[in-house]
């Protein structure tokens, strides 16, 4: 190779753009309905949601190479203007050798992927083209028949519900539900229980008290009542699925705030507490109480339910 061709090359090399190639975590294929069509949806490491590119191809009835076909057909005079600015964007991408490469779970070759709102992209700008009566001609009759079939893939869903729909059709859904939990649990409920700080204000108490008409003393026993009102009234209302969290972790007579974190569920509690003592002070019966409260945090009390037995 002589020293031209061989700078001339380094040169080619620099202009390429690679693009980094993503693992897919979840798979699943997609037959829409009322069709015989089968494309391959994928959530990846990344947490986008993408079809396989060749698999929006064959869904589009179009010939040969997935990528390659597609950008022919998005760069046609009679489509370009109405595409949206992602698509425009793919196509100049695709241009560039920038098509997303993909490794699916299972290994195996690499695919390429396309991103799942651009299909709702695709469906809008044939479908205006339609409308405008683009297609109107013979020598586009495939174009008008694949406007439709477009429109009906993507009538079910917005772009706004596609992610979940994926979600759904990988089983990734699952996946997510846990993940959001554990984030939720993470913020909320420590590992071991802390030690005891007296959380619940004497003002809290004494509010109770004071509508049940019952006396007062800060060092007395308190009615067994005072102990399902705050589980009713304050620990009801902070996530479910952290109280039931806190009930597995219990192990004895510790206290339900002891498992609580200082930056969201002590946080939380101590908020709850100070609200709800606001409307006791502000009540001058407790049935007063019970319909101011209901009013701010939505909630019936013809009902009466414990979060612990």
């Amino acid at each position: 190779m002589t020293k031209e061709n061989h700078e001339i090359e380094i040169k080619h090399k620099k202009n390429q753009i690679s693009t980094d190639v993503i693992r897919a975590t979840h798979k699943g294929d997609w037959v829409p309905t009322g069709t015989d069509l089968l494309i391959e949806c994928y959530v990846l490491e990344n947490q986008e949601r993408v079809f396989s590119l060749r698999g929006t191809a064959r869904t589009m009835g179009l010939k040969g190479n997935g990528a390659g076909a597609l950008q022919r057909l998005l760069k046609s005079n009679y489509i370009r203007d109405y595409l949206s600015a992602d698509l425009k964007q793919w196509v100049k991408d695709t241009d560039e050798g920038k098509v997303q490469k993909i490794r699916p779970p299972e290994g195996g070759n690499l695919i390429h992927g396309f991103k799942a709102s651009l299909l709702v992209d695709l469906s809008d700008a044939f479908y205006k083209a339609k409308n405008d009566g683009v297609f109107d001609i013979p020598a586009r009759q495939y174009q008008n028949e694949l406007a439709d079939r477009l429109y009906n893939i993507t009538l079910a869903f917005s772009k706004v519900g596609i992610d979940a729909f994926i979600d759904e059709i990988t089983g990734y859904q699952d996946t997510r539900d846990r993940d959001a939990l554990q984030k939720l649990l993470d913020i909320y409920v420590e590992d071991y229980f802390q030690p005891w700080q007296k959380r619940f204000p004497d003002s809290f108490y004494k509010e109770i008290f004071r509508l049940k008409g019952w006396e007062y003393k800060a060092n007395g026993r308190k009615p067994h009542l005072v102990s399902k009102i705050t589980r009713e009234f304050i620990y009801d209302f902070l996530p479910p699925d952290v109280m039931d969290e806190v009930r597995e972790r219990k192990k004895g007579k510790e206290k339900i705030h002891q498992w609580l974190t200082s930056e969201a569920g002590l946080n939380h509690l101590e908020k709850q507490i100070a609200s709800t003592t606001t409307l006791m002070r502000a009540s001058e019966s407790w049935e007063e109480f019970e319909k101011l409260f209901g009013r701010s945090f939505k909630k019936n009390y013809s009902e009466q339910q414990s979060l612990f037995e």
